[in-house]
C-alpha cells in the first residue's frame, strides 16, 4: 500500500533511512552522516502539503509498518522548481517485493499532474537493480560522473545523473 507520509511516519522513516545508509553501499551519505532530526523529518513530510511540486510517499507492509519510502523535492530557487529530485528507499529485508515499484509508479502518476517538467536522480552507476528499476519508468542516463566518489578503500566510484521528462 502506497501513500502519502503522516506525521506519525517521521520516526519510522527516520529509522528506515539509518537501515539502509547502514548497508554502506546504495547511498552517498554514511550512516555516521546521517543527521537528520525528527522534526526535520516532520517539515519534509508537511512540504508537499503546501506545494504541489513536492511529494512524500511511504509503502506500508503488512501490519502496516514502513516498508519504503519516496520523495521528490524542489530546490530553494525560483529556476530549480521545475525539476524535482527524487529519493527512494526500501527495507533491504523486503526488496523485490514490488515496493520501489509501487512506490515509482504512484511517483510518476503524481508528477504527471505536477507543474513539474522533469524528475532527477542520481544512482550509483553499479547499483544495477535500481538502474533497471529507474529505466522501466521512463528514466534515461543524462550524464555519467567517473570516479565522482572515493571509497574508504581508496576505490573509486561512477555516478550517474537519470532524468525523465514530464
Amino acid at each position: 500500500m502506497v501513500e502519502p507520509a503522516r506525521l506519525r511516519d517521521a520516526l519510522p522513516t527516520l529509522a528506515l533511512h539509518r537501515r539502509v545508509l547502514g548497508e554502506g553501499r546504495w547511498f552517498l551519505t554514511h550512516e555516521s552522516e546521517f543527521a537528520t532530526t525528527v522534526e526535520e523529518r516532520e517539515l519534509q513530510i508537511k512540504a508537499p502539503m503546501a506545494s504541489d511540486e513536492q511529494i512524500f510517499l511511504v509503502a506500508r507492509a503488512q501490519g502496516h509498518r514502513v516498508a519504503g519510502f519516496l520523495f521528490v523535492t524542489t530546490g530553494p530557487l525560483r529556476r530549480m522548481r521545475g525539476t524535482g529530485r527524487v529519493q527512494l528507499m526500501v527495507d533491504h529485508r523486503l526488496r523485490s517485493r514490488g515496493l520501489g515499484k509501487a512506490l515509482m509508479s504512484a511517483c510518476v502518476e503524481w508528477a504527471e499532474a505536477s507543474p513539474l517538467h522533469k524528475l532527477g536522480l542520481s544512482v550509483f552507476a553499479d547499483n544495477d537493480r535500481a538502474i533497471k528499476l529507474y529505466e522501466r519508468f521512463g528514466f534515461s542516463i543524462e550524464a555519467r560522473r567517473e570516479r565522482e566518489y572515493v571509497e574508504d578503500d581508496g576505490s573509486f566510484r561512477d555516478d550517474l545523473l537519470m532524468c525523465r521528462f514530464l
